[in-house]
C-alpha cells in the first residue's frame, strides 16, 4: 500500500471514532483589539474601545520600537457611568505579553494610555489584546450530529476522488 492509502485510512479511523463518540466540540472565539501609533514621542492614549456586550479581555502583547533605557508604563483603563477599573503593566522589554483578565459589561470603554520616563522617548509602540464575549452573546448554531457525519463523509469522498501520486 501506497503512503498516501494509509494516510487516507488513518483519517477514515478518526473520522468512525469521532462518530462513536457523538462529542462535538465549539469554539468561542477571542476578538482581536488593536492599535499602533507611530510619531517622534508618543505619549498619552494610544488606543480605545467601546464594547457591545459583556465579556473578558484575557491577554495582550505590547511592542515597542526600541528596548525602554527605564520603563514605559502601559495603563489599561475601563470604565462606565458607574465607576473605573484601571490596571497597570511596566514594559521594560521591547515586546511583552501581559495578562489583564478584566471583566467587561455591555457599555464599557476601554482606553489605553502610555506614559515614559523622563529617559525614554517612544516613537512607536503596537498593542493588542483579546476580548472573549460571554457565551450568552454568542450566536449558537445547532447541528444534528447526522449534518455532522454527512459534511465528514463528504470530506472522505473528496479525498478518495483525488488521484494518487
Amino acid at each position: 500500500m501506497t503512503e498516501r492509502r494509509i494516510e487516507q485510512l488513518e483519517l477514515i479511523t478518526r473520522r468512525l471514532m469521532l462518530r462513536a463518540r457523538k462529542k462535538v466540540i465549539g469554539l468561542i472565539t477571542p476578538y482581536p483589539i488593536s492599535n499602533a501609533v507611530f510619531g517622534e514621542k508618543v505619549e498619552g492614549t494610544i488606543l480605545c474601545y467601546m464594547f457591545p456586550c459583556e465579556g473578558k479581555i484575557t491577554k495582550g502583547m505590547i511592542a515597542l520600537g526600541t528596548k525602554p533605557k527605564k520603563y514605559v508604563t502601559v495603563n489599561i483603563k475601563i470604565f462606565n457611568e458607574q465607576g473605573m477599573n484601571i490596571k497597570g503593566f511596566t514594559v521594560d522589554k521591547r515586546v511583552m505579553s501581559v495578562t489583564p483578565d478584566l471583566p467587561i459589561k455591555s457599555g464599557d470603554c476601554l482606553e489605553i494610555s502610555l506614559t515614559t520616563s523622563p529617559e525614554d522617548v517612544v516613537k512607536e509602540v503596537w498593542v493588542s489584546f483579546l476580548w472573549v464575549p460571554t457565551i450568552n452573546n454568542v450566536e449558537a448554531k445547532s447541528f444534528l450530529i447526522q449534518e455532522l457525519e454527512n459534511d465528514l463523509l463528504d470530506q472522505q469522498s473528496m479525498i478518495e476522488e483525488q488521484p494518487l501520486p
